[in-house]
């Protein structure tokens, strides 16, 4: 990426890069900033020259790439990021035949999912032929966004360097005192010294005339193209508006642009015309009168003709419109829609937001207003989105269009917190349900899915039960979709108040009710109260099957809240290379997608699963951005979770003291809330021990009771093996044995997680060495340092490390485990091959390019040290909890 300031010389260090990349398909585009609105217009202009190889990528990518493109007459259902890793895969596959060099100037003019299509596959290009420049102004300047991506600054020329450069244009007509107060007037921007000096009368070059202000770099072009316009003919000022305008020329004005040519405003190649500089377009636009620029709109617009140029035919006549006109709207409302089928939602808030400047009355407008909030929200800029929905509530009259407006604005509230308090308050939301119930139901009955989210995310436990049981009796009748939707919160809203009988019968209601439909389901919408109820086989059964559904349909979001969930079930059940799989890619997809909610679960997950790694420093900046995320949100469960995290952390590292400070708030949340089920939150035996290794004994078994009763009123299998275990804390010595045994007897029948099974060896060994009994005390420390390290707990497997030294034995320093020896990538590729996947199907699965799979595992297999598949499968089989 280089960057820098207009006229400082990027594009022709791009020119240079280009001549220099001898034996390079080079392929290039240069935005601009008329087509900023088409969707994947500076995409096409890359890759249109190697679309020949289409068939040669995976057929999910090659399917979205082709909508993405226009290439289908049926547009797809929208998948972006099968889109852009089809454009990973295209250019991998031309870079097979050779290098690729790709180059686009003025990125930051360059359409935005276009923009994300080039930066997705430039932060994941690896081990192949591919190189990509891009040219871009400042980011103060500039919309375009390149994370990941090494940047180079372009700067202004150093002063020799800058006189040197005015003398090789000017020689003796320039005295050496006007060239340094030039240089020191421009900053030494190159640009703007050829643009000013060539402005100066020849008296003022030779220093005998006062040279007056310098001119910045912006105004000084302005006046030279002023200057040369007024020398031009009217066809040829007509033809460079035309240009400036977004094009193309006809035949007609390309000849008339000869002498726009001669004057070195333009060049013309191959019947294209390209602008000496950015700059010279701008001016030429912006000294235009507006009639003018209408003109010239509409005169583009009467040429587009093609069916494939009715986008760009619709917004020329936008731009010509002199006031209201439905007939455009209209065209932009199709536009949109050609946008949203091709994943466009950028484009498509665009578009609609000026359909709805375009419309006669104010009804049009709102509506239009209210889906181009839509779009821009699934564009993931919900700041535009806000602003356009209230300007839509501020036009409505209409009672349902009304609650349309609030729905949606309270949908991005509840994703963007920032904007809780504004007209998106619960009151204000049970008052549009009161309103729009009698008139519309199903509308009645999503406002109060909005309400029920936000008392889950603030763990109102019996609140959202009420409203639970409201919004299923309105569901009657609305059909089984509804329905379930509505029976999968009441799951939710029981379990969290500990109804487990209850919660237990409605998750078999649901599954049934799939089940007889044949419909899989979102199986995120059960997953929860499953995994509350030791459901696990089942939790994962579900989960599983519907992430492979979403990743054969390439369906991101259903992708992501899937793979979520199965990361907190393998969290819970210990298989934390699998955890680590799912939250690492959930967490740089929502990153991908601007998905902030799903971003802060999975990093509530990596917060912990680092901690157990010990890199407690990656921990602790997890849990901060997750925290940021969560108190923006208004999500109280992704801040418990986190706060479970570093409480765990804090207990490895010998920091009982700030584990109570850390568990004590969610005690008083959980009793304040009626959280009933403690396998929603499950920190009471951490808090237990916590107060047990500080001392606090009384205050232990204060909570053990409580504890202890709440498990038993569930039935928890888990709870009964974490009482036990929190009863041979406080035992007298001579209990010690009966109740450690039981813990681990429960845990085991309860499937109880390894890891969990472990701490309990772990504490059952420190107080067998307590109690002045060492070789017994060796036996289970050693068993739980084995567990830790197979779990790559390093963190625990050190504090049993140091409490097997205190008994007088050592054991050798743990070797990493495999999923420790690989990238977060590296593990999600070698998770998929180890499932049995081929290369394709792995970089379909993960948005990759089969060659940067291939050259990932190739990277796996170094650092394995295995040579096959059948070896890889064997090693993750036993070492990453894969099934086998």
């Amino acid at each position: 990426m280089l960057r820098g300031e207009a006229g400082v010389g990027k594009t022709a260090l791009l020119e240079e890069a280009i001549a220099a990349a001898d034996g390079f398909l080079v392929l290039r585009a240069v935005g601009i900033a008329a087509e900023m609105d088409v969707p994947f217009a500076g995409l096409d202009a890359i890759l249109r020259p190697i679309l020949g190889l289409l068939d040669s990528i995976p057929p999910t990518q090659a399917r979205a790439l082709r909508g993405a493109l226009a290439l289908d007459e049926t547009d797809p259902e929208p998948n972006p990021l099968a889109g852009f890793a089809g454009a990973l895969s295209l250019l991998s596959a031309a870079a097979d035949l050779g290098p690729v060099l790709v180059a686009v100037d003025d990125a930051h003019w360059l359409d935005g999912l276009s923009m994300q299509a080039l930066t997705f596959a430039a932060r994941r290009v690896a081990g192949e032929g591919i190189a990509l420049i891009f040219v871009a102004r400042p980011d103060g300047d500039a919309s375009f966004v390149s994370t990941g991506i090494a940047e180079l600054e372009v700067g202004a020329l150093a002063t020799v360097d800058a006189l040197q450069l005015l003398r090789s244009h000017w020689g003796e007509a320039l005295v050496p005192g006007v060239a340094r107060r030039l240089v020191a007037g421009t900053g030494g921007n190159p640009l703007a010294l050829l643009e000013v000096t060539t402005l100066l009368s020849d008296g003022q070059r030779l220093g005998i005339d006062p040279l007056g202000e310098t001119l910045p770099v912006t105004e000084s072009v302005e006046r030279r193209v002023r200057q040369q316009l007024s020398a031009l003919p009217m066809e040829t000022r007509r033809g460079l508006l035309e240009a400036a305008a977004g094009g193309p020329p006809s035949v007609e004005s390309l000849a008339a642009l000869a002498p726009a040519q001669d004057a070195g405003l333009i060049w013309i190649r191959a019947g294209d015309v390209r602008f000496q500089h950015p700059l010279v377009s701008a001016a030429i636009y912006q000294l235009a009168t507006p009639a003018d620029r209408r003109d010239a709109h509409r005169a583009l617009a009467e040429r587009l003709t093609g069916a494939d140029q009715a986008d760009r035919r619709a917004w020329h006549r936008a731009a010509a419109a002199e006031g209201p006109d439905e007939d455009v709207a209209h065209a932009l409302e199709v536009v949109a829609r050609r946008a949203e089928g091709r994943s466009g939602f950028r484009a498509q808030a665009q578009a609609l937001e000026r359909a709805a400047a375009l419309s006669l009355d104010g009804a049009s407008r709102a509506r239009r207003l209210l889906a181009a909030a839509t779009a821009a929200y699934w564009a993931g800029d919900s700041a535009q989105a806000m602003g356009l929905a209230e300007d839509a509530l501020a036009l409505t009259s209409d009672e349902l269009l009304h609650a349309a407006v609030i729905h949606r604005l309270a949908i991005i509230a509840d994703w963007h917190g920032q904007w809780r308090d504004r007209v998106v308050s619960l009151e204000r939301l049970e008052q549009e349900v009161a309103i729009v119930e009698p008139l519309d139901a199903q509308r009645a009955v999503g406002l109060l899915g909005v309400i029920l989210q936000r008392r889950f995310q603030a763990l109102e436990t019996v609140e959202a039960l009420e409203l639970a049981e409201r919004r299923l009796a309105m569901s009657d009748g609305l059909g089984n979709e509804r329905q379930l939707r509505a029976l999968q919160d009441l799951a939710r809203a029981t379990g969290l108040r500990g109804e487990a009988r209850r919660c237990g019968a409605l998750c078999d209601e649901i599954l049934e009710r799939e089940s007889a439909s044949s419909s899989l389901g979102f199986a995120t919408n059960i997953a929860e109260p499953l995994l509350w109820l030791e459901r696990y086989d089942e939790c994962r059964r579900l989960l599983t099957a519907s992430t492979l559904e979403a990743r054969s349909q390439g369906n991101v979001l259903r992708l992501m809240f899937e793979l979520t969930n199965l990361a907190l079930l393998d969290l819970r059940t210990g298989s934390f290379a699998r955890a680590l799989a799912a939250a690492s890619e959930v967490a740089e997809l929502a990153v991908e997608t601007g998905n902030d909610y799903l971003l802060a679960c999975n990093l509530a997950v990596l917060t912990r699963l680092a901690a157990l790694r010990g890199d407690f420093v990656s921990s602790s900046e997890h849990a901060r951005r997750a925290t940021e995320i969560a108190e923006r949100l208004g999500d109280v469960l992704i801040e418990a979770e986190v706060t479970m995290a570093l409480a765990e952390s804090a207990l490895a590292l010998g920091k009982p003291s700030e584990a109570v400070s850390l568990l004590e708030p969610l005690r008083r949340l959980a009793e304040a809330n009626a959280l009933d089920e403690p396998g929603v939150l499950p920190f009471a035996h951490d808090l237990i021990e916590a107060y047990v290794r500080s001392g606090r004994q009384a205050e232990a078994s204060s909570e053990l009771d409580r504890f202890e009763a709440q498990a038993r009123a569930v039935d928890r299998r888990w709870g009964r093996a974490a009482v036990a275990r929190c009863r041979g804390l406080l035992a007298p010595p001579g209990e010690i044995d009966r109740h450690f045994q039981l813990a681990l007897e429960a845990g085991e029948a309860a499937d109880w997680s390894p890891f969990q099974g472990a701490r309990t060896r772990l504490l059952y060994g420190e107080r067998l060495r307590r109690a002045r009994r060492r070789l017994d005390a060796r036996t289970q420390l050693r068993a739980a340092i084995t567990t830790f390290d197979q779990l790559g707990a390093a963190g625990w497997s050190e504090r049993a490390r140091a409490e097997l030294e205190a008994t007088g034995e050592t054991i050798p320093r743990r070797d990493p485990t495999a999923p420790e020896k690989l990238t977060p990538q590296e593990l999600q590729i070698a998770l998929q091959v180890a499932e049995g996947r081929t290369n394709r199907e792995a970089a379909e699965a993960l948005f990759l390019s089969p060659k940067t799979v291939e050259f990932h595992l190739t990277r796996v297999y170094r650092k394995l040290d295995v040579n096959s598949r059948a070896e890889l499968i064997r090693l993750l089989v036993r070492e990453a909890s894969i099934p086998s």
